[in-house]
């Protein structure tokens, strides 16, 4: 398989942030054929990956709102119709994970699937979303059912409840075809311990709770064989 780079930007701060925000093309990232029917089409910060399936087109995660006419681009420059995404799949509920879900459901009629963990935060908790100002509403379709894989035809995808970075982050697992091989990929849906600190968990009114079940989910997925890790952030 061919390695590709991701160009290394700032860490994420609120400066950062909002200056990403204000200029978007400091986080253009050319899109590429990642293995199998997997490909990367998301920016130098945060990542996106369109699943060519035989029901159609599938999206995992979407970045920010500001970002969309990259995320349009890099489907596009990849020889996919973006109007054609029949579903977006989102790892949790973060605007930088879900800004640009509103326009590209309106774009392409899809449906929108999350954890039922982190539904409340587009009712009456938008400002767990974070930055909620740049997320504009979008309707939800449906929760992840993490008995039952999600049947997309020739690719069967495997949803794990992960919380912790939010109550309610999902993981994806699936195999894909290479070279006469399956090789199993995988994205985890929300790491970074951070947000399960003491402090930070009391500023948002989250229960203190969390920091045990983010480090059970950790042990629910740790030793999952995984040949391709495709990262929420690069």
């Amino acid at each position: 398989m061919q390695m590709h780079r991701l160009a290394k930007v700032p860490p994420a701060n609120d400066e950062n942030l909002r200056e990403w925000l204000r200029k978007p093309w400091l986080l253009q990232q050319d899109p590429f054929h990642v293995v199998g029917n997997v490909y990367a089409v998301g920016l130098k910060w945060v990542c996106c990956f369109l699943l060519d399936t035989s029901e159609g087109l599938v999206l995992i995660d979407c970045a920010m709102q500001e970002h969309l006419y990259q995320l349009v681009d890099n489907i596009h420059r990849l020889g996919f119709d973006p109007r054609k995404i029949k579903k977006l799949f989102l790892t949790h509920g973060h605007f930088d994970h879900v800004g640009a879900a509103g326009a590209i459901q309106e774009m392409s009629g899809c449906e929108i699937w999350i954890g039922e963990g982190d539904k409340f935060f587009f009712t009456e908790r938008r400002d767990l979303i974070a930055m909620e100002e740049t997320v504009p509403e979008f309707e939800i379709t449906g929760c992840y059912d993490y008995d039952k894989p999600i049947d997309l035809g020739d690719t069967q995808l495997e949803v794990v409840h992960c919380p912790g970075h939010t109550p309610g982050v999902s993981s994806f697992f699936f195999t894909v075809d290479h070279n006469g091989r399956k090789l199993n990929c995988a994205i985890h849906g929300g790491l970074g311990a951070r947000l399960v600190t003491r402090a930070q968990l009391e500023e948002s009114r989250l229960p203190l709770s969390m920091q045990q079940q983010y480090l059970e989910s950790i042990e629910k997925v740790i030793d999952r064989p995984v040949d391709v890790v495709l990262p929420s952030h690069p």
